[in-house]
């Protein structure tokens, strides 16, 4: 039976895994701590028009963006609650972005300036987030170590053009005890910023997912759920679903001797006979040459292992010890197939960097449907359910 999508791969996404995983990270964390979803890059490919109805089913009242983009598509989603953008936004984009009510993310006192001359043109404030590099990532924020840079956020905070809501800061580590240090360092400084400024309601906020689900101290008043919305990430002793499959079917099949040569320039040599399927994906669908020798895909739920240099549109792997392997026989590439499963750890380890590298590309990429038991209803089914109130 063929595949209907006419594509050489698709990307299955399952809305139970989302809802499972939205409602498990909230059991953890507890009714106290407001819980952010984040879906940038089109919910980290996963697709923002299923996964912001699934937020707003869950009664998530704050959805975290980084393009205009992203939020025109949460809007269209009918969310209507608070969008927080998760990095700073040039001129353009901040003008822009006023339309879709954008919560901005302040990165610097220049960068502040610059929201603020945009909020002067629109005669309006603009809510924003200021950014503090306590956690010394050094991507964005000011440096509030120091007296001056107290001064200057507390400059930022008194602008009469901007209504400060969030204090943040982000961790550029995994590692429990940097972000065990950083959120210290976070709570140290961005106390001293607010000491003795009458600036309203400020929520302060760090943690990323796996901040979030190993170090309870860095809640503080709200979290930012990324990874963890969409599965991938090991917290909580596995209890989260990953949520996408990326699949293909064998387009052809081979036999050749040993000693023949695999791939452009000649990449691989057979070291004995061997059976080669041609899967028809390739670096223009986000499959990074990176995977070349070093991936792996499952065919009948075993795992077969890419032997050439991926191409534009096609890699090969090797099936000489699967017997019954046939064109036509799905391949899943990222994702489960009866006992086994290509894992996001299996992917850091054949790309040699993080998974999301891949699969945000994977998701934008190629055509995308939803499966599981809510099958493609899914998505309608949380959007007709409730429309979050802001």
């Amino acid at each position: 039976m063929t595949d209907p999508v006419p594509a050489g791969g698709w990307v299955e996404i399952d809305p139970d895994a989302i809802t499972h995983n939205i409602r498990t990270i909230r059991a953890a964390l507890g009714d106290p701590v407001e819980f952010c979803g984040v879906v940038k890059a089109d919910a980290y490919g996963h697709g923002i028009d299923i996964v912001a109805p699934l937020l707003a089913a869950e009664g998530v009242t704050m959805i975290g963006v980084a393009s205009n983009e992203d939020a025109a598509a949460v809007r269209s989603s009918g969310f209507t609650g608070r969008l927080m953008r998760v990095r700073p936004a040039g001129r353009d984009e901040v003008d822009d972005g006023i339309r879709f009510a954008i919560e901005e993310w302040i990165g610097g006192a220049e960068h502040a300036e610059t929201v603020s001359a945009v909020a002067a043109a629109r005669g309006t404030r603009i809510r924003a987030h200021l950014s503090l590099n306590s956690t010394g990532l050094g991507r964005d924020g000011i440096e509030a170590s120091q007296p001056p840079g107290v001064r200057v956020a507390r400059g930022v905070l008194a602008d009469p053009l901007l209504d400060v809501v969030g204090i943040c800061s982000h961790f550029p580590c995994e590692d429990e005890a940097d972000v065990a240090a950083g959120t210290a360092s976070f709570d140290r400084q961005s106390l001293a910023v607010l000491d003795g400024v009458e600036a309203g309601a400020v929520s302060r906020h760090c943690a990323t997912t796996f901040a979030a689900l190993h170090v309870p101290e860095s809640w503080f008043d709200l979290v930012r759920i990324g990874a963890g919305v969409y599965g991938d990430t090991d917290a909580l002793g596995g209890a989260l679903r990953p949520a996408m499959r990326v699949v293909s079917r064998i387009a052809a099949i081979n036999s050749y001797p040993a000693g023949s040569t695999v791939g452009y320039d000649r990449w691989h040599r057979l070291d004995a006979d061997a059976r080669l399927a041609l899967i028809p994906l390739g670096y223009a669908d986000g499959f990074h040459r990176s995977l070349s020798g070093t991936g792996e895909v499952l065919v009948r739920g075993e795992r077969a292992r890419i032997v050439d240099r991926i191409a534009m549109n096609s890699f090969l792997v090797d099936v000489s010890h699967i017997a019954d392997a046939a064109p036509g026989d799905e391949v899943v590439l990222f994702g489960a197939q009866g006992g086994q499963a290509i894992t996001s750890a299996d992917v850091d380890r054949a790309h040699g960097s993080i998974a999301a590298d891949l699969y945000v590309a994977w998701g934008r990429l190629l055509p995308r449907r939803t499966v599981g038991a809510s099958g493609v209803s899914a998505a309608a089914a949380a959007s007709d359910a409730v429309m979050v109130a802001g």
